[in-house]
């Protein structure tokens, strides 16, 4: 019996067919793949293919899903990790003078200083007040600096084991002035890393910087403090420009040195036999020490405590408290 087939019959079947040999998978990316090419010899080599692990290996499950971005960073962590932010209370500071002791801060009546019973590592910290000396008087020296005493002793740092960077022999410290002001006219920022005189690196003469402030006799400053012993000080967020001369590499290896083995004591003080003439136009003195007064308040420390007592850790409220940067005239 002889069978004829038309031309559209034998495509048919042929479609037919290779459709009953094709198939879906969904694994690398999905395709649909004839498999009749496939046995022992083709499926040797894996080319990667899609139809490779179709026909080959059966229906490759799909890939897993890309991993979700990492969140993105958060803010750094402050205080930085093995410091605490200290708010001292009264009691955790001293003073003697014309000094009205408060809670994180002071205010000096004539002549005397104010200063914390404890030293600090300052480095990788910082240290932040508002400052108003709207009356100290021309002439007068209104300030806050740290100097580095080599003994304090548990109960705390009084005025003798005072030393600065004017000393002599054991009365010698690094002394960094974070501002020494003349009266409500100017001020300085000054380092002094180096006993004796000279303009070779940062001597009692010091690496200086300073500035008039044009009216504005109360703002907020804030030392932050590499842990090089590098430092930056701003005035109500702008920062002191470059020192004079530029520290060099020694002095501040000297800050970071002393910082870290005996702590810097933060002190302030009121006097008069020597102020910043504030680029030349704040005038000399002296100026009238019994009528003059300058207030430090809002004072927050961060670092580790290096001598004498632990003084309190700021609260939430205080760590999370504006400062006042209102501008008195």
């Amino acid at each position: 019996m002889k069978f004829i087939f038309s031309t559209a019959a034998v495509l048919a079947i042929l479609v037919c067919v290779a459709a009953a040999q094709n198939k879906y998978c969904p694994g690398r990316g999905g395709c649909t793949c004839n498999c009749a090419w496939a046995n022992s010899n083709t499926c040797g080599h894996d080319d990667g293919s899609c139809c490779y692990a179709c026909c080959c290996d059966g229906p490759a499950p799909n890939p897993p899903p890309n991993p979700p971005p990492p969140p993105p960073p958060g803010p750094n962590p402050w205080p930085p990790s093995g410091m605490a932010t200290y708010c001292p209370s009264a009691s955790d500071l001293g003073g003697y003078g014309g000094a009205s002791i408060t809670n994180q801060g002071w205010t000096q009546n004539g002549g005397g200083s104010a200063y914390t019973l404890a030293s600090f590592n300052l480095l990788g910290g910082s240290v932040s007040f508002d400052i108003d000396v709207s009356n100290c008087q021309v002439g007068v020296n209104c300030n806050i600096y740290s100097i580095c005493p080599s003994s304090v002793p548990s109960s705390g740092f009084s005025q003798s084991n005072y030393c600065d960077g004017q000393g002599q022999g054991t009365g010698w410290c690094t002394e960094v002035d974070w501002i020494e002001s003349n009266g409500n006219c100017g001020g300085q920022t000054t380092l002094h890393t180096r006993p004796g005189t000279g303009d070779d690196g940062c001597t009692g003469w010091g690496c200086a910087n300073d500035y008039q402030y044009s009216g504005t006799a109360s703002f907020s400053m804030t030392q932050s403090f590499g842990t090089d012993g590098t430092w930056t000080t701003t005035r109500d967020g702008f920062p002191i420009g470059a020192l004079n001369p530029s520290p060099q590499a020694y002095d501040v290896s000297e800050v970071q040195q002393q910082y870290s083995q005996y702590g810097a004591v933060v002190y302030s003080s009121q006097w008069v036999g020597w102020v910043p003439t504030a680029m030349g136009g704040c005038g000399s003195g002296p100026g009238n020490l019994g009528g003059s007064s300058f207030t430090i308040s809002n004072l927050k420390i961060t670092g580790t405590v290096v001598q004498g007592p632990t003084p309190t850790t700021c609260s939430w409220e205080q760590l999370n408290t504006k400062r006042n940067t209102t501008k008195k005239q």
